[in-house]
């Protein structure tokens, strides 16, 4: 079977239409090829049936015929170019002259293929003159569909709210103790989340932009501090990981790297989430972010599922999406590089009690919490996407595919050798001193200089309206510093202390639901800031180890509930749209049932910690 799949595509390569594609392209149109026989006298397609195939005579004769004229016979050669030029319907019939065996392309297979160099324009120009000469009008071809923006439909309860929120903060926030900036910043800022939940805008960087001009011109902060999200680190991280996932996308690196694993995974759903899963967890440790690491896997997902053939939105796409995305962020502080925050709490522990974490305790520390999240992730994944259809994918397949692939090109050693890099200069942070974002920006920089992503690629390929909301998002987090907000919600948490040396359980129970709370208003790491501030000093006075109080902050904190809430999911899920892959109701509903994992997780290892004398 596997000769027989070379043989086919060697045939469509030196053909004239493909005779411009690159092996990686024709690698992974395989998976979707079909033979097809076709009886003398049987119609192949009629005119005005949905063009949703491309055909390749491979043996026999197939008459094009148009209302009473024959347009054509075509042995050897393609049929219905109509879906490559956009068109909704074949504009003739199809019938065999003589038995003939056809392969069958699909619509959803070609998209890649038809953004090679010259492939579109060959079958644009074939259709034109096999079509010309029978003076077929426009209006046959049917109309041309091209996707179009959406927009917001938004909701009145939404907006509703939306006006409301604000006039309430400015009423009762005076009784609250909160002075007029900071009723100013929240009435800011509660209509930019309820923009947010209620998906009042095309896109979640419109909100920010309007939170902006609103701070901007309320005099709340001056421009330095509100748009310094634009000069941050964290701007400079994320427009680096859109570089180097085009890299590994557009060189096929990791397209290659799937199929290679799918040649020795046994052929089952379970395996291939488990594999791309657990890929994702060996990386936590190596590359101390988890945007870092979403754009290392990003890609390799995007190719697992076309590989296997899965149905973009389908229940076995959104099982393979959650299992990367809980791959590289389940066990971000379970490794002290897992994270940076993780080296805030370790930089905020008196010197003695840093000393003792040193990363393989700190590992030894989170292992028990890991264990039951691993444990959970496993009984979760099996039930809510226990029902699907197994991979088509077969070894035999994959073996033509890697055939066809030939050996590693020039740009995929380039894009391996960034790669290395990045996770090179990221696992030795500690030793250079040279910040993540900064590392990430200088591989960018190897790959523009080096003419391995273009300007070109730098307008198309870089998700501007993500690097825009997160900007914005940074400068809006300042802006609360800047105006005491924090300070002001710091207080307010005092009042819990008093039951870390009484009940710790308890304690432990309100801090939970104190930072699932607080995330819901402020971002991740303004959160763990606010709440080890407050709670790391007053532990040891309660005879409780400050590491578990900052590891508990990280670990609940690390949980979300809306995309809003989670940087890293959210550059996940861009990185991902490209192809509309998973079912994100289905991903977030799965998400959220994490959270009573990390709970149930914590009250499970107090015994342990406990033990260890941290408790």
């Amino acid at each position: 079977m596997g000769s027989g799949i070379m043989e086919i595509t060697t045939s469509l390569q030196n053909t004239s239409l493909f005779s411009s594609c690159q092996p990686k392209e024709l690698a992974r149109l395989i998976p979707y090829i079909t033979l097809k026989e076709v009886k003398e006298n049987e119609y192949l397609f009629r005119s005005g049936m949905t063009a949703d195939e491309l055909y390749f005579v491979k043996e026999g004769v197939i008459r094009l015929v148009s209302g009473n004229h024959t347009v054509g016979e075509v042995s050897n050669g393609f049929l219905g170019e109509e879906l490559t030029a956009g068109a909704e319907y074949y504009i003739s019939d199809a019938i065999a002259v003589s038995p003939a065996v056809v392969l069958c392309l699909p619509r959803r297979a070609l998209d890649s293929l038809l953004d090679a160099p010259g492939v579109k324009s060959n079958f644009l120009l074939a259709l034109l003159n096999r079509y010309f000469r029978t003076n077929l009008v426009q209006s046959q071809i049917g109309p041309m569909h091209y996707p179009v923006g959406s927009s917001g439909s938004g909701s009145i309860p939404g907006w509703i709210c939306a006006f409301l929120a604000p006039f309430l903060i400015m009423f009762f926030g005076s009784d609250l103790g909160l002075d007029l900036n900071s009723r100013l910043f929240l009435s800011v800022f509660s209509v930019t989340i309820v923009m947010w939940v209620f998906r009042l805008s095309a896109a979640e960087f419109i909100p920010c932009i309007l939170a902006l001009l609103s701070l901007l011109f309320l005099g709340l902060a001056p421009p330095q501090v509100a748009l310094s999200g634009f000069a941050s680190g964290s701007f400079f991280m994320a427009l680096s990981v859109f570089g180097l996932g085009t890299v590994l996308t557009s060189s096929g690196i990791s397209y290659r790297v799937i199929l290679i694993i799918l040649k020795y995974l046994p052929k089952s759903r379970f395996w291939s989430a488990f594999s791309i899963f657990f890929t994702g967890l060996l990386l936590t440790p190596l590359v101390p972010t988890p945007g870092g690491r979403v754009s290392i896997m990003s890609p390799l997902l995007l190719d697992m599922s076309e590989a296997l053939d899965y149905k973009p939105v389908g229940k076995e796409a959104t099982q393979l999406s959650a299992a990367a995305h809980t791959g590289v962020t389940f066990f971000s502080t379970s490794f002290l590089s897992g994270s940076a925050y993780n080296f805030l709490i370790l930089g905020l522990l008196p010197l003695q009690v840093r000393e003792q974490f040193s990363w393989e305790y700190w590992a030894m520390a989170a292992a028990v919490t890991a264990v039951v999240m691993f444990v959970f992730y496993m009984i979760m994944i099996a039930l809510m996407y226990r029902h699907g259809a197994p991979p088509r994918w077969s070894r035999e397949q994959v073996k033509a595919q890697l055939a066809v692939l030939g050996p590693l090109n020039m740009k995929e050693w380039v894009a391996l050798a960034g790669v290395a890099l990045f996770v090179l200069g990221l696992a030795t942070s500690s030793i250079h001193k040279v910040d993540t974002p900064w590392i990430g920006l200088a591989v960018l920089y190897l790959f523009l200089s080096l003419g391995f992503f273009t300007g070109g690629n730098f307008q198309q390929d870089i998700n501007w309206p993500f690097l825009i909301y997160l900007g914005g998002l940074i400068g809006i987090v300042n802006t609360m510093s800047y105006v005491g907000l924090d300070q002001w919600i710091g207080a307010h948490l005092l009042w819990m202390t008093n039951y870390m040396s009484e009940n710790f359980p308890f304690f432990v129970l309100l801090l939970c639901l104190g930072v699932l709370i607080i995330q819901l208003l402020i971002p991740y790491g303004t959160t763990v800031a606010i709440f080890a501030t407050v709670f790391i000093p007053m532990a040891q006075a309660a005879g409780i180890n400050p590491w578990l109080i900052g590891f508990i902050i990280l670990f609940i904190a690390d949980g979300w509930f809306f995309p809003y809430q989670s940087g890293t999911y959210l550059l996940f899920r861009e990185l991902t749209n490209k192809r509309q892959l998973f079912n994100e109701r289905s991903l977030l509903t799965f998400n959220a049932l994490t959270i009573g994992v990390r709970l149930v997780a914590i009250f499970a290892t107090l015994p342990y910690w406990k033990l260890l004398g941290l408790a």
